[in-house]
């Protein structure tokens, strides 16, 4: 099972990303099944266009393929690209959108940001759970969208906050602001500390 801690039979992630730059259709593979469901995911988060984010994911990987031998020699985390490229795209297709459809709007009630993958889905058995899930999406759906993205990135992704501002674009201190303007937001809310830490503790599910 490929997970977001190991790099298969590559010893480290460098080490990955050279074999991938060398033309190691292994490497390619293993890059795209392990990235794959979490890029689909946070593309989500910035478009309800899902053909968007499919159309973005597929077009990055062909552009990987087609010019691994150009690709930077050295990069911190393969992770933390293929989520800067897949927003750069993004954005870069809704441009060509009227503005009525750019990137959503996610206070929209009737949005629902998070989108679980059919293996997620089948290990939220119990009606706990499925309680738990559904006030999770509720107290994220309320957040704006360059907030939710942040908390997203911070809280589920576990990016710094030096990688989050290269990700969307802007400095550390907006992105503190995003985190910040976030969780006063559920402070606001009924019993915080329990909806905090259900976020938390449920992260797996996502």
């Amino acid at each position: 099972m490929v997970t977001e801690d190991t790099f298969g039979r590559w010893e480290t992630e460098q080490q990955l990303w050279l074999a991938l730059r060398q033309g190691d259709e292994q490497a390619f593979t293993f890059i795209f099944e392990k990235y794959h469901r979490t890029l689909y995911n946070y593309g989500c988060k910035l478009t309800t266009h899902t053909a968007v984010t499919e159309d973005a994911i597929q077009d990055i990987f062909i552009d990987i393929w087609r010019l691994r031998a150009n690709l930077t020699e050295h990069i911190s985390s393969i992770k933390f690209y293929l989520y800067r490229t897949l927003r750069r795209r993004i954005h870069q297709t809704l441009d060509k959108y009227p503005a009525t459809e750019e990137i959503t709007d996610l206070s929209e009630p009737d949005i629902m940001p998070l989108s679980f993958s059919d293996s997620q889905t089948l290990l939220i058995e119990s009606e706990s759970n499925l309680i738990r899930a559904q006030r999770i999406r509720e107290l994220l759906a309320l957040l704006p969208e360059r907030q939710l993205e942040a908390i997203t990135l911070r809280y589920f992704d576990e990016f710094s906050i030096e990688e989050i501002g290269q990700i969307m674009g802007v400095n550390e201190k907006s992105v503190r602001n995003f985190l910040y303007k976030a969780l006063t937001a559920f402070r606001q809310t009924q019993n915080f500390i329990i909806n905090f830490l259900l976020i938390i503790c449920a992260l797996p599910i996502f």
